[in-house]
């Protein structure tokens, strides 16, 4: 039997660092809320500076950012910045308000990797597609290692499953 493996292609390139455009609430269609987590709220939107590519905003309230914690959002920020890699998602925009900050990224539409593992058969996948996955993750956790960057929060619910059937991070 053999698993069909679909081609990764290459994302755009990302823009260094310093062109990375800033967005505003003006230039912004919100259209739901697609998760809350400890560090804010993810939004879908569409944005006038990414022709109407479809994002996901993650927004932090500013007063909600402990004063050590400011550092790592502007940290993560400038992670997403220099990724080029087809299982993570691109940096398209930062936000920044008296009350809030967040970023744009590539919005993956598929499921997480625990939701689509609870609607499998006995809620496990086959073996052949754990192979493939955990061979995914090891990739990309090598590419991070290769930036000097250490994921802390790896779980499946942190695992998206792209359309192309591969994984992001």
């Amino acid at each position: 039997q053999t698993l069909l493996i679909p081609a990764m292609s290459d994302n755009n390139l990302p823009p260094p660092e310093n062109q990375i455009p800033a967005l505003n609430f003006d230039g912004l269609e919100v259209f739901s809320a697609l998760g809350r987590g400890s560090k804010g709220v993810v939004f879908l939107v569409r944005s006038d500076n990414v022709s109407g590519k479809w994002l996901a905003l993650k927004v932090i309230l500013k007063e909600s950012i402990e004063k050590n914690k400011k550092k790592r959002v502007s940290f993560e920020q400038g992670v997403l910045s220099r990724f080029d890699h087809p299982l993570f998602p691109r940096l398209h925009g930062v936000l920044s308000t008296d009350k809030v900050v967040g970023y744009a990224i590539d919005y993956c539409p598929g499921r997480d990797l625990n939701t689509l593992r609870k609607k499998q058969s006995e809620a496990t996948f086959s073996d052949e597609i754990i192979r493939f996955y955990a061979a995914e993750l090891i990739i990309a956790l090598e590419y991070l290692h290769n930036q000097g960057i250490v994921y802390r929060d790896l779980k499946p619910d942190n695992v998206m499953i792209q359309e192309n059937g591969h994984l992001m991070l």
